[in-house]
């Protein structure tokens, strides 16, 4: 994360987004509760901090060009600069490094058993807290083998009247639900991962 703007800053930023500070203030209002739906629909953690990143890196970018910013509209540079945000998000999601104690997993156990037992009741009962038609398209996804699942999530596209991205990034939101909901119900029962939630 990035220091915050400092007061001239923010003043700039919005008088490039209107000409009153009302006006202006109302728009970077609408600007970032927008940023935090681009967020959440990409299936980011934490939209509401990323939205204020991407309006402060704006913000700071768009003073450095000054009057070499040709735009009439700052609103579609800052959607621009939400989109490497997300992306950077992704990155350092998966860039976790593992704590030094971490020994790697040592020989199974019958517990282990016990945990995918576990690990699969939790995946059933938050299915079960989805929306039926969210429930069936996420089931419907995962169908089939090599050819016939690419088959059959054309059909879902076609289904759904959206296009195969539009399809992916559906799924991908819920499984981010899904994946989330596992976690919990099992750290709840004293065990945690969520390895086989598709």
């Amino acid at each position: 994360m990035s220091e915050p703007l400092r007061p001239e800053q923010f003043d700039a930023f919005l008088q490039r987004l209107g000409p009153s500070r009302e006006l202006a203030g109302s728009r970077y209002e609408q600007l970032r509760r927008r940023l935090m739906a681009l967020f959440n629909y990409r299936g980011c953690a934490h939209p509401e901090e990323l939205a204020d990143e991407t309006l402060d890196r704006a913000a700071r970018r768009l003073e450095e060009m000054g009057s070499e910013f040709a735009g009439s509209d700052p609103a579609r540079f800052v959607y621009g600069v939400a989109w490497n945000v997300a992306r950077e998000s992704f990155r350092r999601l998966s860039a976790v490094p593992l704590p030094e104690e971490w020994e790697g997993p040592g020989p199974p156990s019958p517990s282990e058993s016990d945990g995918e037992e576990l690990e699969k009741a939790c995946l059933d009962r938050c299915l079960d807290r989805l929306a039926p038609a969210e429930r069936r398209l996420v089931l419907g996804y995962f169908e089939g083998e090599r050819s016939a699942k690419i088959r059959r999530r054309s059909e879902l596209a076609r289904e759904q009247g959206v296009s195969l991205n539009a399809l992916r990034l559906r799924i991908h939101r819920l499984n981010v639900r899904l994946r989330e909901c596992v976690v919990h119900c099992m750290s709840q029962n004293g065990l945690t991962g969520a390895e086989s939630v598709p």
